[in-house]
């Protein structure tokens, strides 16, 4: 007979791996039922396997999204769902949770870290972005959880010499993992380091093992520098230039920041975890324990970030979740002290929290799901003004077979598939979320994204595209656009939605003759 699965002895393990297991069930629920993201339809567009980088960031989520569609091919063909394609980022952020239970576990007990996983798993980031949608987040937080955990284990145990030097040489792949994901790994290894130095643990880095793990990680990453060597630092550039601005202060901007973040984990969970850990910091009275770690580790993206607005740029407040993630321990602890301690009122108060934020997740799940089976109607789109936010959430489902009735899909004398133009790659993305393979989609305009590196306009000279785009987009862009073709045949609009329901117009235009194609502003080619 096959020997019984068993949950372990302690109740408090029992509890987290039943937490684990809802979570993810949910998890895949969620990603089941919630159409594809702007951002994710782009991954979905620009993924492949040819190249080592991304204009928008490191390859890894773009290599894993071209690997599963490459690998469901042979079931679902060329049109694999975003279901499949997001199931390595749900299974992934399994593992990142369980990377933060036991580094929590390790610091302060069991109960601590069932507390800070919990305030993870009903944070909506981490719950929704990071745990399913085909984003770097997922796995950039896999990988800093995994490397704090590993460094914890260095820093604040006594691992044998074989041990640890297998610890550094971890350390150093996922430190890599972490940049092959999204470039925010800079601030975790910067934050490590300052630690280390900063403490009584300084003498460490006199061995050659932790620099050894420093050559890993700058041999994983490799291939992003590679890439950037290549097209003139572009990437680089891009993300250092993203934040700038005038120089002035943006309030707006700044409180855009503030209520973001609150949204994003909850603010009964944001404003407790920055208390704990002020609490935590004074209960240790010392820059080099687990408290002063973790608040290290959390307060560069943080601060940074949020103070973009102050100095004129322009941040999004999920920029600072990494840091946000190694605060949740700390107010697992504080929860976790008061439990032990008999504070009848704070535990009270913590149950209530998690119970009503995960009554708001169930209430928002749901909606998210009424959509999906009962798609609003043209008119209802049109009075409340849903027909942007729509056509930013939701696929453009319904655009192949309206294109194909008009025979704009039909592959060319010479069996090319048909040249499809955005004026925006935010639609571009959209287009090729659509289309898949069946036709070609570029994007004219000065900010291609990643589109630039899959073909070239210049190529298409004398081909005849189609056109289109949102009507505003449409409006402002043809009028340039007139000059490059011999003649642009405008059509009716296109109306597209969630599961063929009518929610988003598109304007739809045939240019023949292609005798002036843009310039990609990158890469530079002959």
């Amino acid at each position: 007979m096959l020997a019984r699965l068993s949950l372990p002895s302690d109740p408090t393990l029992r509890r987290v791996v039943g937490l684990l297991a809802i979570s993810t069930l949910a998890r895949l629920a969620l990603a089941a039922i919630v159409e594809p993201g702007q951002d994710e339809a782009y991954a979905m567009a620009v993924a492949n396997l040819d190249q080592l980088s991304w204009f928008d960031h490191p390859p890894l989520t773009f290599w894993t999204v071209a690997t599963m569609r490459a690998l469901a091919a042979p079931l679902f063909g060329a049109d694999v769902p975003a279901f499949v394609l997001r199931l390595p980022f749900v299974f992934a952020f399994t593992a990142t949770s369980w990377a933060l239970f036991d580094l929590t576990r390790r610091f302060w007990g069991a109960t601590a870290g069932f507390w800070a996983l919990l305030a993870l798993t009903l944070a909506p980031f981490f719950l929704l972005s990071a745990g399913s949608w085909l984003v770097p987040d997922g796995p950039l937080l896999l990988f800093l959880a995994l490397s704090a955990r590993t460094l914890a284990i260095l820093l604040f145990e006594t691992p044998t010499p074989v041990r640890a030097r297998v610890l550094w040489l971890t350390l150093g792949l996922t430190l890599g993992g972490a940049g092959l994901s999204k470039y925010h790994a800079v601030l975790f290894a910067v934050a490590a380091l300052a630690f280390v130095a900063g403490g009584r643990r300084r003498g460490v880095l006199a061995s050659p093992w932790p620099w050894a793990a420093v050559a890993i990680a700058a041999i994983v990453v490799a291939p992003v520098a590679i890439w950037n060597a290549e097209n003139g630092w572009v990437s680089f550039l891009f993300q250092a230039g993203r934040g700038g601005g005038a120089g002035r202060p943006n309030w707006i901007g700044f409180a855009r920041e503030i209520l973001g973040q609150l949204a994003y984990l909850g603010p009964w969970t944001a404003i407790a975890a920055v208390l704990a850990a002020a609490c935590g910091l004074r209960a240790e009275r010392r820059i080099d324990g687990p408290a002063a770690f973790l608040v290290g580790l959390a307060a560069l993206p943080i601060v940074l970030f949020t103070a973009v607005p102050l100095l004129g740029g322009a941040g999004l407040p999920h920029w600072q979740m990494p840091g946000w993630l190694f605060l949740l321990p700390l107010l697992g602890r504080a929860i976790a002290v008061a439990e032990a301690e008999g504070r009848v009122r704070i535990v009270r108060l913590a149950r209530l929290v998690a119970g009503l934020a995960a009554a708001l997740l169930v209430v928002a799940a749901t909606a998210v799901l009424a959509l999906r089976l009962a798609p609003p109607s043209p008119q209802t789109v049109a009075r409340f003004g849903l027909e942007r936010p729509l056509a930013e959430a939701t696929s453009w489902t319904g655009l192949v077979r309206a294109l194909d009735e008009r025979g704009l899909l039909a592959r060319d004398a010479a069996g090319r598939p048909p040249i499809v133009v955005a004026f925006r790659w935010t639609e571009a993305a959209r287009l090729a979320e659509a289309l898949g393979p069946r036709a070609t989609v570029v994007v004219f305009g000065d900010d291609p994204r990643g589109f630039a590196f899959l073909s070239d306009p210049r190529t298409f000279f004398g081909r005849d595209v189609v056109l289109i785009g949102r009507p505003d987009t449409f409006a402002a862009a043809l009028p340039a656009t007139r000059r490059r073709f011999a003649r642009i045949e405008e059509q009716p609009p296109i109306r597209v939605g969630l599961d063929g329901a009518p929610l988003v117009e598109l304007d739809v235009a045939v240019g023949r003759d292609l005798r002036d194609p843009p310039v990609p502003p990158y890469p530079k080619r002959p």
